[in-house]
Protein backbone atom coordinates (compact mmCIF):
# COMPACT_ATOMS: atom_id res chain seq x y z
CA UNK A 1 0.00 0.00 0.00
CA UNK A 2 1.05 3.19 -0.63
CA UNK A 3 1.83 5.57 2.60
CA UNK A 4 2.30 8.29 1.33
CA UNK A 5 -1.49 9.39 -0.31
CA UNK A 6 -4.80 8.46 1.41
CA UNK A 7 -5.85 7.40 -1.91
CA UNK A 8 -4.85 5.51 -5.53
CA UNK A 9 -7.35 5.76 -8.65
CA UNK A 10 -8.62 2.98 -9.97
CA UNK A 11 -10.78 4.24 -12.91
CA UNK A 12 -13.91 5.63 -11.28
CA UNK A 13 -13.05 4.68 -8.13
CA UNK A 14 -10.22 5.67 -5.13
CA UNK A 15 -8.84 2.78 -3.18
CA UNK A 16 -7.64 3.65 0.35
CA UNK A 17 -4.01 3.09 1.55
CA UNK A 18 -2.70 3.34 5.35
CA UNK A 19 -3.17 6.89 5.82
CA UNK A 20 -7.03 6.50 5.17
CA UNK A 21 -7.49 3.94 7.71
CA UNK A 22 -10.17 5.02 10.39
CA UNK A 23 -8.65 5.73 14.43
CA UNK A 24 -12.21 4.72 15.83
CA UNK A 25 -12.28 1.24 13.82
CA UNK A 26 -9.56 -0.43 11.87
CA UNK A 27 -11.81 -1.58 9.46
CA UNK A 28 -13.39 2.23 8.31
CA UNK A 29 -12.27 5.15 6.33
CA UNK A 30 -11.76 8.02 8.90
CA UNK A 31 -13.30 11.39 8.94
CA UNK A 32 -10.13 13.61 7.57
CA UNK A 33 -9.65 11.42 4.26
CA UNK A 34 -13.49 10.88 3.62
CA UNK A 35 -14.42 14.19 3.54
CA UNK A 36 -11.22 15.77 2.04
CA UNK A 37 -12.38 13.35 -1.18
CA UNK A 38 -15.30 14.46 -1.43
CA UNK A 39 -14.77 18.67 -1.24
CA UNK A 40 -11.80 17.81 -3.12
CA UNK A 41 -13.61 15.62 -5.63
CA UNK A 42 -16.88 18.16 -6.01
CA UNK A 43 -14.38 21.24 -6.76
CA UNK A 44 -12.58 19.91 -9.26
CA UNK A 45 -15.21 18.29 -11.09
CA UNK A 46 -17.47 21.61 -10.92
CA UNK A 47 -15.53 24.39 -9.89
CA UNK A 48 -14.22 26.87 -12.12
CA UNK A 49 -11.47 29.73 -11.85
CA UNK A 50 -14.15 32.21 -11.54
CA UNK A 51 -16.05 30.55 -8.94
CA UNK A 52 -15.30 30.56 -4.97
CA UNK A 53 -16.30 27.13 -3.16
CA UNK A 54 -18.26 29.09 -0.73
CA UNK A 55 -19.82 26.44 1.52
CA UNK A 56 -19.18 22.86 1.54
CA UNK A 57 -21.43 20.55 4.26
CA UNK A 58 -21.22 17.14 4.59
CA UNK A 59 -23.44 14.36 6.60
CA UNK A 60 -21.56 11.46 7.39
CA UNK A 61 -24.78 8.88 7.97
CA UNK A 62 -22.87 5.22 7.71
CA UNK A 63 -19.64 3.92 8.50
CA UNK A 64 -17.20 4.07 5.81
CA UNK A 65 -15.42 0.83 5.49
CA UNK A 66 -11.90 0.70 4.26
CA UNK A 67 -12.28 -0.35 0.80
CA UNK A 68 -12.66 1.58 -2.62
CA UNK A 69 -15.13 4.57 -2.65
CA UNK A 70 -17.47 5.76 -5.63
CA UNK A 71 -18.42 9.83 -5.77
CA UNK A 72 -21.42 10.30 -7.48
CA UNK A 73 -22.06 14.03 -7.97
CA UNK A 74 -24.99 15.89 -9.96
CA UNK A 75 -25.47 19.83 -10.74
CA UNK A 76 -28.03 20.97 -8.50
CA UNK A 77 -27.98 24.54 -10.35
CA UNK A 78 -25.74 26.51 -12.74
CA UNK A 79 -26.45 29.88 -12.48
CA UNK A 80 -24.98 33.06 -13.53
CA UNK A 81 -23.56 33.90 -9.74
CA UNK A 82 -24.61 30.76 -7.80
CA UNK A 83 -24.07 27.17 -8.57
CA UNK A 84 -25.34 23.84 -6.11
CA UNK A 85 -23.87 20.60 -6.40
CA UNK A 86 -25.21 17.59 -4.59
CA UNK A 87 -23.03 13.97 -4.30
CA UNK A 88 -23.08 11.06 -2.70
CA UNK A 89 -20.02 8.64 -1.51
CA UNK A 90 -20.67 4.85 -2.18
CA UNK A 91 -18.56 1.93 -0.65
CA UNK A 92 -19.22 -1.46 -1.09
CA UNK A 93 -22.62 -0.82 -2.38
CA UNK A 94 -23.97 1.57 0.61
CA UNK A 95 -24.12 5.08 0.32
CA UNK A 96 -22.25 6.52 3.63
CA UNK A 97 -21.91 10.20 2.72
CA UNK A 98 -23.94 12.92 1.58
CA UNK A 99 -22.77 16.63 0.53
CA UNK A 100 -23.60 19.80 -1.08
CA UNK A 101 -21.18 22.49 -2.53
CA UNK A 102 -21.96 26.23 -3.15
CA UNK A 103 -20.28 28.07 -5.68
CA UNK A 104 -20.34 32.19 -5.57
CA UNK A 105 -18.93 33.93 -8.23
CA UNK A 106 -17.06 37.14 -6.67
CA UNK A 107 -18.02 40.57 -7.49
CA UNK A 108 -17.54 44.11 -5.64
CA UNK A 109 -17.78 44.78 -2.17
CA UNK A 110 -20.70 47.00 -1.23
CA UNK A 111 -20.15 49.82 0.33
CA UNK A 112 -20.33 50.41 4.36
CA UNK A 113 -18.16 49.10 7.59
CA UNK A 114 -19.37 45.68 9.02
CA UNK A 115 -18.42 44.64 12.61
CA UNK A 116 -15.73 41.20 12.47
CA UNK A 117 -13.41 40.10 15.03
CA UNK A 118 -9.86 41.31 15.22
CA UNK A 119 -7.01 38.90 13.09
CA UNK A 120 -5.36 37.55 15.02
CA UNK A 121 -1.72 38.06 15.64
CA UNK A 122 -0.09 34.69 15.94
CA UNK A 123 3.06 33.81 14.86
CA UNK A 124 4.10 32.74 11.79
CA UNK A 125 4.40 28.78 11.70
CA UNK A 126 8.29 28.38 11.06
CA UNK A 127 8.87 30.23 14.05
CA UNK A 128 7.21 27.66 15.63
CA UNK A 129 8.69 24.46 17.21
CA UNK A 130 7.33 21.26 15.91
CA UNK A 131 5.76 19.09 18.64
CA UNK A 132 7.70 16.78 20.42
CA UNK A 133 8.89 13.16 19.07
CA UNK A 134 5.63 10.79 19.87
CA UNK A 135 2.93 13.66 19.64
CA UNK A 136 2.72 14.73 16.26
CA UNK A 137 -0.34 13.43 14.79
CA UNK A 138 -0.59 10.83 11.80
CA UNK A 139 -0.08 12.45 8.08
CA UNK A 140 -0.26 16.37 8.82
CA UNK A 141 1.95 18.54 10.73
CA UNK A 142 1.04 20.74 13.61
CA UNK A 143 2.57 23.73 15.41
CA UNK A 144 1.05 24.91 18.79
CA UNK A 145 -0.04 28.24 19.20
CA UNK A 146 -1.83 28.87 22.44
CA UNK A 147 -3.65 25.33 24.30
CA UNK A 148 -3.16 21.96 23.11
CA UNK A 149 -5.77 19.46 21.70
CA UNK A 150 -7.28 18.72 25.12
CA UNK A 151 -7.04 22.06 26.77
CA UNK A 152 -10.28 23.12 28.76
CA UNK A 153 -8.74 26.99 27.22
CA UNK A 154 -8.36 28.74 24.18
CA UNK A 155 -6.48 26.91 21.36
CA UNK A 156 -5.11 28.16 18.80
CA UNK A 157 -2.51 26.13 15.83
CA UNK A 158 -0.89 25.63 12.70
CA UNK A 159 -1.67 22.98 10.60
CA UNK A 160 -0.17 21.91 7.35
CA UNK A 161 -0.76 18.25 5.39
CA UNK A 162 2.21 15.98 4.99
CA UNK A 163 0.42 13.38 2.58
CA UNK A 164 -1.08 13.15 -0.59
CA UNK A 165 -4.51 13.15 -1.52
CA UNK A 166 -4.82 10.87 -4.29
CA UNK A 167 -1.33 9.77 -5.06
CA UNK A 168 0.36 11.29 -7.75
CA UNK A 169 -1.78 14.18 -8.40
CA UNK A 170 -1.20 17.50 -6.71
CA UNK A 171 -2.56 18.60 -3.32
CA UNK A 172 -4.79 21.80 -4.33
CA UNK A 173 -5.39 24.83 -2.17
CA UNK A 174 -9.36 23.33 -1.95
CA UNK A 175 -8.07 19.92 -1.28
CA UNK A 176 -6.14 21.14 2.11
CA UNK A 177 -8.85 22.78 3.24
CA UNK A 178 -11.10 20.13 2.70
CA UNK A 179 -8.68 17.22 4.62
CA UNK A 180 -8.26 19.72 7.36
CA UNK A 181 -11.84 20.21 7.65
CA UNK A 182 -12.45 17.09 9.90
CA UNK A 183 -10.12 18.13 12.48
CA UNK A 184 -12.44 21.03 13.95
CA UNK A 185 -14.58 17.91 16.17
CA UNK A 186 -11.19 16.72 17.57
CA UNK A 187 -10.40 20.85 18.35
CA UNK A 188 -13.44 21.86 19.24
CA UNK A 189 -14.60 18.95 21.03
CA UNK A 190 -11.71 17.42 23.02
CA UNK A 191 -11.60 17.79 26.44
CA UNK A 192 -9.72 16.50 29.74
CA UNK A 193 -10.84 13.40 28.97
CA UNK A 194 -9.62 13.44 25.93
CA UNK A 195 -11.80 13.14 22.48
CA UNK A 196 -15.38 12.16 23.54
CA UNK A 197 -17.53 12.67 20.53
CA UNK A 198 -17.40 11.45 17.27
CA UNK A 199 -18.91 14.20 14.34
CA UNK A 200 -21.36 13.49 12.48
CA UNK A 201 -21.23 16.05 9.90
CA UNK A 202 -18.89 18.98 8.31
CA UNK A 203 -19.71 22.49 7.12
CA UNK A 204 -16.62 24.61 5.37
CA UNK A 205 -16.99 28.04 4.55
CA UNK A 206 -14.70 30.25 2.55
CA UNK A 207 -14.82 33.03 1.12
CA UNK A 208 -11.50 32.76 -0.67
CA UNK A 209 -9.11 29.50 -1.25
CA UNK A 210 -6.00 29.73 1.57
CA UNK A 211 -2.44 30.62 0.17
CA UNK A 212 0.09 28.28 1.14
CA UNK A 213 0.68 25.12 3.15
CA UNK A 214 -0.21 26.58 6.51
CA UNK A 215 -4.04 26.60 7.75
CA UNK A 216 -4.36 28.35 10.95
CA UNK A 217 -6.79 26.98 13.17
CA UNK A 218 -9.19 29.15 16.25
CA UNK A 219 -11.41 27.79 18.64
CA UNK A 220 -14.23 29.88 19.11
CA UNK A 221 -16.91 27.75 20.14
CA UNK A 222 -18.37 24.33 22.16
CA UNK A 223 -21.76 23.98 23.51
CA UNK A 224 -23.35 20.43 24.14
CA UNK A 225 -26.30 18.80 26.28
CA UNK A 226 -27.92 15.64 26.97
CA UNK A 227 -24.67 13.81 24.66
CA UNK A 228 -24.92 16.57 21.99
CA UNK A 229 -22.34 19.01 21.06
CA UNK A 230 -21.98 21.53 18.07
CA UNK A 231 -19.05 23.58 17.98
CA UNK A 232 -16.82 26.17 15.11
CA UNK A 233 -13.49 27.66 14.38
CA UNK A 234 -12.30 30.07 12.32
CA UNK A 235 -9.91 29.64 9.82
CA UNK A 236 -6.49 31.63 8.99
CA UNK A 237 -3.72 31.55 6.63
CA UNK A 238 -0.43 33.63 6.59
CA UNK A 239 -2.49 36.69 5.01
CA UNK A 240 -5.51 36.72 7.30
CA UNK A 241 -8.52 35.15 7.94
CA UNK A 242 -10.01 32.53 5.28
CA UNK A 243 -13.37 31.33 6.64
CA UNK A 244 -15.00 28.73 9.14
CA UNK A 245 -15.54 25.26 10.02
CA UNK A 246 -19.06 23.91 11.86
CA UNK A 247 -19.67 20.67 13.04
CA UNK A 248 -22.03 18.91 15.23
CA UNK A 249 -21.13 15.44 17.31
CA UNK A 250 -22.49 12.91 19.25
CA UNK A 251 -20.89 11.47 22.55
CA UNK A 252 -19.26 7.73 21.70
CA UNK A 253 -21.30 5.93 23.68
CA UNK A 254 -19.46 3.02 22.58
CA UNK A 255 -16.09 3.74 23.78
CA UNK A 256 -17.82 3.78 27.87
Amino acid sequence: MDDTAFFTRDGASFVPQEPARGWWRQDSLHGRALVGLMGAQIADRHGSPDMVPARFTIDMFRLAAFAPARIDTHIIRAGPRMALVEATMVVQGDAVARATMQFLRPADAPPGRVWAPEPWDAPDPDSLPPLPDGRQPRHFEIRSIAGHLGAVAPKRLWLRETCALIADEPLGPYARAALAADFVSAFVHAGDAGIRYINSDVTLQLHRLPKGAWIGFEATGHEASCGIAVGHCRLHDRDGAIGFITCTALANERRR
